[in-house]
């Protein structure tokens, strides 16, 4: 079958931003006065909560006495200079994203970063315009733990879920999507090395980079 839709993650997707969410958390604990006894297990233990989420347990296994909102909103700008300023593409996500095009897939971001930032670190890097839209988890009110934001974003695209692929870094991510019945390409990112076994187990197709993703090949397996 071929092609129709095509639902991207972004940060260790398309975006080469997961070293500045691995640092993010520690840094606004240290900011707080509070130590982190073991910076690799926090980074671990936030990655697959959202920014909501992560301030839940920051107040509460960590003693922070800011709000929900407060730490959302500090973290967001300490993150903010990072996706206006620096966060790079992944190597060959433009030649992707144009081939992509070409056979006329309908693309959008589904995201657990803030919408802004994610609107404006596409901008900067040139590639906002690929995509029919962008929907995070916190337009939703939703996390990527449930197949919520996929099935908005198939609907929103008007294509088959069956040929609608989810392009996904980490495991938990691709754990629902591929549960949902979605079928996944996996892309590989430092900050899942770990789990890049169990994501090829449950991935139609695994990349270490972009230059290595056939569509054809793809499509074959839909």
């Amino acid at each position: 079958m071929k092609l129709t839709g095509a639902i991207f993650d972004l940060d260790g997707t398309l975006l080469d931003s997961m070293p500045y969410w691995a640092s993010v958390g520690t840094r606004y604990l240290e900011q707080q006065h509070i130590a982190v006894p073991d910076v690799e297990q926090l980074a671990l233990r936030i990655k697959t909560m959202t920014l909501p989420e992560a301030a839940d347990y920051f107040r509460s296994d960590y003693g922070v006495q800011q709000s929900q909102e407060e730490i959302c909103t500090r973290i967001n700008h300490m993150i903010e200079d990072d996706y206006r300023l620096r966060a790079p593409l992944k190597e060959g996500t433009r030649d992707m994203l144009e081939q992509m095009k070409q056979r006329g897939v309908h693309m959008c971001v589904a995201s657990a970063t803030d919408h802004a930032l994610v609107e404006a670190a596409l901008r900067r890097v040139g590639v906002l315009d690929y995509f029919s839209f962008i929907l995070t988890c916190g337009d939703l009110q939703t996390s990527k733990n449930l197949p919520y934001i996929f099935d908005t974003c198939t609907q929103r695209l008007g294509t088959d879920k069956r040929t609608t692929a989810v392009f996904e870094d980490s495991l938990h991510c691709v754990v629902t999507a591929s549960g949902a019945g979605y079928p996944v390409v996996g892309v590989y990112d430092d900050s899942a090395k770990t789990e890049t076994e169990e994501i090829c187990r449950l991935s139609r197709c695994f990349v270490y980079s972009w230059k290595e993703l056939d569509i054809a090949h793809l499509e074959q397996s839909l």
